[in-house]
């Protein structure tokens, strides 16, 4: 990366902004700045105060971003009957975008320039800025007291509505004494101005003419002849440096991710791609696909274009390191060590290529559809319910890379055994990206006939864990909870199972089986009776039955108000891996060993074999739950 750093007369970086030659690339975000920053960025710059440096790049290079026009500038070019400005610039402003908008719109041409109203993110306001002369030569440091902004009609209105300064005509202006700072740098109408106004001010007896001069030369020449330290990139510069570049420059405002940043690349390519037009569509397609009773698969709600874009470089990496390893001999560790990366790293994304994500978009939108009905077909059927969103990517890129071989019931069952295992042993916690990329090449080689990947053999889940998981927020806590529903657990009222009671809008959500006011109540510890050991999945009707009552109490009157047997109300208590004796019998205790035993098997079936560690580990207490069973106590 090269780059130089030269001082430019700001007149000439506004004269360039509004030729088109000093653009913007087109994922920088809207002009936000309001009146208090424009006056205080004016009375920098007439003080000669250093405001920081501009960073630009050269245009038509590697990084070839769609560039557009700084606010303002066509507005002004039209008014002026200067016609369309330059379609391509000879750089870009990756920094200095608010200030640069400022000076432009407060400084040069005769329309007003719009600023966010105070305390709103949305309401702009028009505004002429002028400099009061007499306050300025009196204000010292404070020179932003003397710069004022008025609206287009150039009234200036107290709280109360009436006017308190009127600057709608040059006589006004010469009367009240205020310079219209957008003719700073038009050096004909600026000597006019000066002159007229000492005109009129003869005319009425008093001598302007040493304030003019002072005018001049104390602020009006400085702000002529300021200069900014500009940072060029030269266009050579690679996507990756341009765009960590642009990243530590732009500490203040909010960090662009990287499917922002793409989609100004493919934006500028020569064949052009919308891309948040095209994940648009996808995405709408992806939520369409097959799903259960015929709704929106909600399993994708939260899926973001950037997910997408990850699990696209996880296959176009993957198919280039098979294609590397093709090409070289099997026994040179030296030319293996030297594969490229399978990755959904950010500098991966950032270098993919817009012919590349054309040739792999469409197999990775068919794996996310083909992974959402997989989720559904284990039970996950909302996105939180997802333990890890990281988790939904993966499926998709080893659907996707492992093609057929990802069609038949052997390799859904290897997909079952991954999912469980890396939601179970809460492995996507740490390091997801590392692990995105691990899973995509070895599980998609798994799923076509391959070796089982070391550490899938690794993955394990604590049975003690069971006591310390309490809310949502945990994993484990959420793949419980689906585990449950796909073993078929049934409402305590309606005796439906989760997808159908899901669907029908009235979703299950894990609640207490003994209920917490009864447990606090008999003096039993909260850490046990709020964790997933003393939780099930039920609808929030059932929910309200059990209310705050003792189990052996709630179920009677289950029974008496909805005309369920004791055989059948223990059927459904099985369904959830309850012993109902144990709740008849109002036994916490036993309950509570019991089930543990129960949802420690239940994790063994779902990892495909006995991975349960039975030592106990020291862990760190959770977060208590904010929102579940809040209607406990209703009943």
């Amino acid at each position: 990366m090269t780059f130089e750093t030269n001082p430019r007369f700001l007149r000439d970086l506004l004269n360039d902004a509004h030729q088109g030659k000093l653009q913007l690339p087109d994922f920088q975000r809207s002009y936000v700045w309001g009146d208090d920053d424009v006056r205080s960025l004016i009375a920098s710059i007439a003080r000669g105060y250093p405001v920081g440096a501009l960073l630009t790049l050269g245009a038509g290079g590697e990084v070839n971003f769609k560039p557009r026009l700084l606010e303002g500038v066509e507005a002004e070019r039209k008014a002026a009957g200067e016609g369309p400005a330059r379609p391509m610039p000879d750089e870009l402003l990756l920094d200095g975008q608010q200030r640069i908008t400022s000076l432009y719109g407060a400084l040069t041409g005769t329309l007003p320039m719009r600023v966010r109203k105070p305390q709103s993110e949305r309401i702009h306001l028009e505004r002429y800025y002028y400099l009061d002369v007499p306050r300025a030569m009196e204000s010292g440091e404070d020179l932003e007291s003397a710069i004022i902004g008025v609206p287009r009609d150039r009234l200036l209105r107290g709280r109360f509505g009436g006017i308190e300064r009127d600057l709608s005509s040059r006589e006004r202006e010469f009367e009240e004494e205020c310079l219209p700072l957008k003719i700073v740098f038009d050096q004909g109408t600026l000597m006019e101005w000066l002159w007229k106004y000492q005109q009129f001010w003869t005319d009425r007896g008093e001598d302007r003419g040493q304030r003019a001069n002072r005018l001049m030369t104390q602020l009006i020449q400085p702000l002529q002849s300021y200069q900014m330290p500009v940072i060029r990139l030269s266009r050579d510069t690679s996507r990756e440096a341009v765009c960590l570049v642009f990243e530590k420059v732009n500490v203040g405002g909010k960090k662009l991710d990287a499917f922002e940043l793409v989609t100004a690349i493919f934006a500028g390519s020569e064949d052009p791609l919308d891309l948040r037009r095209d994940w648009e569509a996808r995405h709408a397609r992806i939520a369409r696909g097959p799903h259960l009773a015929g709704q929106e698969n909600r399993v994708f709600d939260d899926l973001r274009g950037l997910d997408f874009l990850q699990a696209v470089s996880l296959s176009i990496t993957h198919a280039r390191r098979r294609a590397e390893e093709a090409r070289i001999a099997s026994d040179d560790p030296d030319a293996r060590a030297r594969l490229p990366q399978v990755s959904a790293r950010r500098d991966a994304l950032l270098a993919m290529r817009l012919a590349d994500f054309r040739a792999h978009a469409g197999a990775v939108e068919d794996g996310f559809r083909e992974a959402g009905k997989f989720l559904n077909s284990q039970r996950i059927l909302w996105s939180r319910d997802l333990p890890y969103p990281a988790q939904l990517v993966a499926l998709a890129a080893i659907i996707a890379i492992a093609g057929k071989a990802a069609q038949s019931a052997a390799a859904k069952e290897k997909l079952a055994l991954w999912f469980w295992r890396t939601s179970l042993a809460e492995d996507y916690g740490t390091s997801p990206e590392f692990k995105l990329a691990r899973d995509a090449e070895e599980v998609a080689r798994w799923l076509a006939g391959g070796p089982e990947p070391e550490r899938m053999r690794l993955l394990t889940f604590n049975r003690d864990r069971l006591h310390t998981l309490r809310v949502r927020l945990s994993a484990a806590y959420r793949a419980f909870s689906a585990l449950l529903m796909r073993e078929g657990c049934r409402d305590f009222i309606t005796g439906q199972t989760a997808e159908i009671s899901t669907f029908g809008n009235d979703p299950m959500d894990l609640h207490h089986i003994f209920p917490r006011a009864w447990c606090a109540k008999k003096g039993f510890r909260r850490e046990e009776y709020d964790s997933i050991l003393n939780k099930t999945p039920l609808t929030a009707a059932s929910n309200r039955a059990i209310g705050g009552a003792a189990p052996s109490e709630y179920l009677a009157r289950i029974e008496r108000d909805h005309g369920l047997s004791p055989a059948q109300l223990d059927e459904i208590l099985r369904s959830h891996l309850i012993e109902p004796d144990f709740l008849r019998r109002d036994d916490f205790e036993g309950f509570i060993a019991d089930r543990e035993e129960k949802l420690a098997a239940l994790a063994a079936r779902a990892m495909g074999r006995e991975g349960v560690v039975e030592r106990r580990a020291p862990t760190e207490p959770e977060l208590e739950s904010a929102d579940e069973d809040r209607d406990e106590d209703a009943a």
